[in-house]
């Protein structure tokens, strides 16, 4: 095998590693906002990091704390995340990533069940090893709201174990967090 075409396997393993670590990236973001976990939601940001989410324009980090803090009209809710479009160069890289999001929240006494679809335009950035969000920008797309019908303590749904939005929730045994 020549020079140039392990300097090819090695950039073409390199791009295959970055965008494996930024979709993991992403799957931490949707995490940490399920659970609230301000800990592991500091942890994907550069320390410059901006983000324009709507009501929030600019510094990530009092994103951070509010995203992270109990809202007492948000009972639940669960990201999904899918259609990832990464372009890398070097440390650096943006992305596109659609974006589900399914909650159910309290609105004048009455439970809702909200569907959010979007996408984030990112730009990311690699620091210390390890890649991190340097800015977001959430694009939302279309959103339902419908009378809530969840039965989560009716019949057969009444002996699932029920997910939490803290670190009460049974993900952090299973990952011995």
């Amino acid at each position: 095998m020549n020079a140039i075409t392990e300097m090819t396997d090695l950039a073409l393993l390199e791009q295959v590693e970055a965008k494996q670590a930024l979709q993991q990236l992403n799957a931490k973001f949707s995490r940490a906002m399920d659970r609230m976990d301000r800990c592991l939601m500091v942890s994907l940001w550069t320390d410059d990091g901006q983000i324009d989410w709507g009501a929030h324009k600019g510094s990530a980090k009092p994103f951070v704390i509010t995203a992270t803090t109990a809202d007492p009209n948000l009972e639940r809710s669960f990201h999904s995340v899918s259609t990832e479009y990464f372009e890398v160069d070097g440390d650096t890289a943006i992305g596109e990533v659609s974006v589900i999001i399914v909650s159910i929240v309290l609105e004048n006494g009455s439970k809702i069940d909200r569907l959010i679809g979007g996408r984030y335009l990112d730009r990311y950035r690699k620091e210390g090893g390890q890649w991190k969000i340097a800015q977001r920008t959430f694009v939302h797309d279309w959103n339902m709201n419908l009378p809530s019908s969840a039965n989560l303590e009716e019949g057969m749904f009444a002996k699932f174990l029920k997910g939490r939005r803290d670190k009460q929730d049974p993900s952090y045994q299973l990952f011995g967090e």
